[in-house]
């Protein structure tokens, strides 16, 4: 198994890109802690399976 370098590239790049800008939004300052979890659960997998769709792991850059 080869490890796709560029893909956990990508992959790291859009959830810091996601968590570094939902954890200092003021319009999420009043949620519950569970409630911001939730949301950036869901926002992650739509943009990795986005990723993953567009670029499937494995098949090169």
């Amino acid at each position: 198994m080869a490890f796709d370098i560029p893909h956990m590239i990508a992959t790291t790049l859009i959830i810091f890109a996601v968590i570094y800008p939902l954890n200092h939004m003021a319009q999420f300052e009043n949620i519950s802690k569970g409630r911001k979890t939730l949301i950036t659960f869901v926002v992650l997998f739509v943009l990795i399976f986005m990723l993953n769709l567009v670029w499937p792991y494995g098949s090169g850059a």
